[in-house]
């Protein structure tokens, strides 16, 4: 038998037992729950996320439709995850390891976009570079996903506030990269909650200081070939 596995997120109660009823639904269907972190909690309700093992012949419409059969039991979320193994603390750690890499701007600005859309599982990521400010528009500098054009984007950053002044949740938000004279740019078709943001800053405020580190490096090597020193 082909097995898949999935990223479930639901709404659920928050009270004792309320997970465990979901985890008799996706047994009902031979699932696995093989993962759960808790996104947010809020009102007496909770945000969780299930990866979850089934057989490659349930299809998705019939897993939302017995998750949901619980008593005030939402579904926001499924999606097909690449590979059998998830893990969104490990994800961060790798990614962060891959940007301090990163040997130039472009590489790391390319990195970033990247990661962060696997890490944070966002349809679309682009750096904005923002250097020049006589450009109406930013110029795209990294982005993966298919992403909107750089004079929306640029539309955007101009008339949204960051991300650290959200008290909502909302689909797309963008993040300043101060050393780069750049902005982190992120959209998705479901709701970015405040963890996942905050792990989107994360990533932002280490890309940032390897960028610092970048700029220092090039200004040095700069000087160190200039003529004058022959």
């Amino acid at each position: 038998m082909t097995f898949e596995t999935y990223l479930i997120r639901v709404w659920l109660p928050d009270r004792p037992g309320a997970l465990g009823l979901v985890a008799s639904r996706l047994g009902a269907l031979r699932g696995d729950v093989q993962g759960l972190e808790i996104v947010e909690r809020s009102g007496g309700r909770a945000i969780d996320e299930l990866v979850v093992r089934l057989p490659a012949d349930v299809p998705i419409e019939l897993i939302a439709r017995e998750v949901s059969a619980e008593d005030d039991v939402e579904v926001e979320d499924i999606r097909l995850l690449e590979g059998t193994q998830y893990d969104p603390q490990l994800d961060i750690l790798e990614a962060a390891a891959i940007l301090l890499g990163s040997a130039s701007r472009d590489d790391l600005a390319q990195a970033l976009a990247e990661h962060v859309r696997r890490c944070v599982r966002t349809s679309w990521t682009c750096v904005l570079d923002q250097e020049d400010p006589r450009l109406e528009e930013g110029t795209l500098v990294g982005a993966s996903g298919a992403h909107p054009s750089p004079g929306w984007l640029s539309s955007f950053v101009a008339g949204s506030p960051a991300n650290q002044d959200l008290e909502s949740d909302v689909d797309t938000v963008w993040i300043p990269l101060p050393s780069a004279r750049a902005a982190l740019v992120v959209g998705r078709s479901t709701v970015l909650r405040a963890r996942e943001r905050q792990r989107l800053a994360a990533l932002a405020r280490i890309a940032d200081a390897w960028f610092r580190r970048l700029g220092e490096h090039a200004t040095l090597e700069a000087l160190l070939l200039h003529p004058s020193r022959s």
